[in-house]
């Protein structure tokens, strides 16, 4: 295969297919890594539902970059699926808002570069209180290595190449930044998730396997499952367990851009792992709460929401508790 110099639209397309294939293959192992912000085992599953949805959008959808870019960003929004699914999504509008600016209808080098730096400032914007140890420190780290490839004239491959590698290593850290990761002995569910993205870059850019599904295993033995339940309820000596707010509570909103800081403001109030991303009237909201009907009141003080739904956090943690103990032979 030829080392591509540019991406058009239908790599692109390409790009997003090996992307949902790879995170279908990799979503158990992700899953098993799924300590924080709530140890409930469904950061792989929820990224693999939001790019399925990005990938059902590009159907039909015509042929030039910017259609397919504006597709990949709606597709992303309508179909993120929890807290980790939201912040892939703004990192896929940002990213794809970036490259629909081509002005040939290609994408070189620096364009994904500065593509992949709009991606990593959105995604830390979209996050009430960002947390490094993350999905967001992986994403930026990334993009920083990105930039420095193609600030030295880079090809799109190096400058993949040099994503690659600063991500991988920013993933590689995260449990030195965040306690939790280090105490369950894994790296971030969801920045291991967005890693696969930058494979499934190469694998269309340069023709490289996608790294195979064992890469992302958990280790899940007794004593991981110990911490995860102790983390999980707060008995590990801190104060507050990572499950203490009980409901996940998502939806879409319809309402004016400029109404949207005040309802974040609202929502810190009430929650936490807030996420809200979107634009030009249409968002996808994203809250840990324990009062869910304060959280769907706020998005009626402001707009319409549309397609709620309300997830039992501490029942989603016991099962996967459960599960893990199970998979370890653990009675």
């Amino acid at each position: 295969m030829t080392t591509l110099e540019r991406l058009g639209a239908d790599d692109l397309r390409h790009v997003v297919d090996t992307f949902r294939d790879a995170l279908q293959a990799h979503k158990e192992g992700i899953n098993r890594l799924n300590v924080y912000p709530v140890p409930d085992g469904d950061t792989g599953s929820n990224m693999a539902l939001t790019l399925a949805s990005v990938a059902s959008e590009l159907d039909g959808v015509d042929a030039e970059l910017a259609a397919v870019c504006k597709a990949i960003g709606h597709g992303a929004l309508m179909g993120a699926r929890g807290n980790s699914g939201v912040i892939l999504s703004q990192i896929l509008r940002g990213l794809t808002q970036t490259l629909a600016s081509s002005a040939d209808g290609t994408v070189d080098a620096p364009l994904l570069a500065q593509g992949l730096e709009v991606a990593a400032k959105g995604a830390y914007e979209a996050v009430g209180n960002p947390v490094e140890g993350t999905i967001l420190t992986v994403v930026r780290v990334a993009s920083e290595g990105a930039a420095t490839a193609a600030s030295s004239g880079g090809s799109l491959v190096e400058v993949l190449d040099a994503a690659r590698t600063s991500g991988y290593e920013a993933l590689a850290n995260t449990p030195e930044q965040l306690e939790v990761l280090k105490q369950a002995g894994v790296v971030d569910a969801g920045g291991t998730g967005l890693m696969l993205l930058i494979d499934a870059f190469l694998a269309v850019v340069d023709g490289r396997a996608v790294p195979e599904a064992s890469v992302t295993e958990a280790v899940a033995d007794a004593g991981h499952v110990e911490e995860l339940q102790l983390l999980a309820h707060g008995d590990d000596g801190h104060e507050h367990g990572l499950a203490d707010l009980r409901y996940e509570v998502m939806y879409i909103l319809e309402a004016p851009d400029e109404a949207i800081p005040a309802f974040k403001d609202v929502w810190a109030g009430i929650g936490d792992s807030i996420v809200v991303v979107g634009g030009d009237g249409l968002f996808n909201c994203h809250i840990h709460t324990d009062d869910i009907g304060p959280a769907i009141e706020a998005a009626i003080e402001i707009g319409k929401p549309s397609k709620i739904r309300v997830t039992d956090l501490l029942e989603e943690v016991e099962e996967e508790r459960l599960k893990v103990l199970l998979d370890a032979g653990v009675e």
